[in-house]
């Protein structure tokens, strides 16, 4: 409903503004930047929408979104185009997300109705009006117009190269005549900075993350690459600059002014991770010492390690293996978070329970080792978290090779 109503706005805009000019209809108004010469009379202007972030997982990084408005001498409309539309019941959403094969689409909506779930939500809006000619301006209401027909509206998303930003960005950069001269981006900043920035505020949320992010992400990222978040974008809109085919320099957009003041304000950061699983640590390490004075094997402790161990890895595991998701088809933490002592565990409980030495053990070893050259070579960012975990695991795979190397034969205690 809503496409039909924004189709029959753009054709009675056209069918009067062509009246008035007698000239073929089409919509043809510019949203160009005061300072420009061809500001005049323009009767359809396009913005640039940047939402703060809100309290849910998804929308920590905020959201951008496209406004067009027209302005005629008998009517006016003012609607919202949003890449960023999804919903939780479609069918398979929780296992196509988790693949990496969420589809989102383009919506419209009127503004109000943009503007008042926002402000419900406590979020704040920004609004970048953009400096375009009547062509371009035409151009790119054309191309969102298309966009939302059923054959182009979906789109595979990916939260770092394709999302409601990125598509709204290359949308605007298609509809210029010339080219855009972007600013520098952050030196050095890489996609796990920017995501780390973010998730500050929920630890937790950002240990995870980080657990799932690969190698890719610790490369530096291009301007391009950290517009994925929208903040950021609307920094780099600011300061690009168009220069058209004549030659001629002009801002992308003007300085971005509050719609809506955010009135959400984001949570102190709640305890950290690294904090809680630093105490863990210290208690199995009492706990390793006790057993070592009464000449015990407390073997339940490692298999309780072995399960926790193959259950994150089957995480990773998957991931690496069988996601389109970003990024996590390099992440090296495979190496010791893996299946495999899943499938170890059960013949690891049987041989322990025996009061025999399970030898297939020793291959823990391994998997730490490997790890370890592996954040020695630098190939990728650990979160300091993961160490205390890799220091667990460590623990008491050492104490169990400590013991078989003095002699010592496995308890029953279990």
């Amino acid at each position: 409903m809503h496409r039909l109503l924004f189709a029959f706005s753009l054709w009675w805009a056209a069918a009067l503004y062509a009246a008035a000019q007698g000239q073929p209809g089409h919509a043809d108004a510019p949203a160009a930047a005061p300072e420009t010469q061809h500001a005049g009379n323009d009767s359809v202007k396009v913005s640039l929408l940047t939402v703060t972030p809100g309290q849910k997982s998804y929308e920590l990084y905020g959201h951008t979104a496209l406004r067009v408005r027209e302005v005629y001498a008998y009517r006016s409309s003012d609607w919202v185009f949003n890449y960023g539309t999804f919903s939780f019941s479609q069918p398979h959403f929780a296992w196509r997300f988790v693949k990496g094969e969420t589809d989102y689409e383009l919506g419209v909506v009127p503004y109000p109705l943009f503007y008042n779930t926002y402000l419900a939500e406590g979020r704040g809006i920004d609004e970048q009006v953009l400096n375009l000619t009547p062509d371009e301006c035409r151009k790119l209401v054309d191309a969102l117009s298309d966009n939302l027909l059923p054959e182009n509206a979906t789109y595979r998303y990916n939260f770092f190269y394709n999302n409601c930003t990125t598509r709204a960005i290359d949308m605007i950069e298609a509809a210029i005549d010339g080219k855009v001269v972007w600013p520098q981006a952050d030196a050095d900043k890489s996609l796990r900075d920017i995501v780390d920035e973010y998730a500050q505020t929920d630890p937790w949320l950002q240990l995870g993350q980080n657990l799932l992010l690969g190698a890719e992400a610790d490369k530096p990222a291009d301007r391009k690459a950290q517009g994925f978040a929208p903040l950021y974008a609307e920094r780099f809109v600011e300061q690009a600059r168009i220069v058209d085919s004549k030659g001629h320099t002009r801002r992308l957009a003007e300085e971005a002014r509050t719609l809506l003041p955010a009135a959400y304000s984001r949570p102190e950061q709640t305890a950290s991770p690294v904090a809680a699983l630093a105490c863990l640590l210290a208690l199995l390490a009492v706990a390793t010492v006790v057993e070592w004075r009464r000449h015990a094997w407390w073997w339940s402790i490692d298999a309780l390690l072995l399960l926790l161990q193959g259950l994150t890895g089957l995480g990773i595991g998957f991931m690496f293996c069988c996601s389109e998701h970003p990024t996590v088809d390099s992440n090296w933490l495979v190496l010791l978070f893996n299946p495999l002592p899943l499938l170890y565990l059960p013949w690891f409980m049987k041989q322990a329970s025996m009061r025999r030495t399970p030898r297939g053990y020793y291959g823990q070893g391994v998997l730490l080792a490997a790890l370890l050259l592996a954040a020695l070579a630098g190939v990728q960012q650990f979160p300091a978290a993961l160490w205390t975990l890799w220091g667990m695991l460590a623990l008491r795979w050492a104490s169990f090779a400590a013991k078989q190397a003095a002699g010592r034969p496995a308890s029953p205690k279990g």
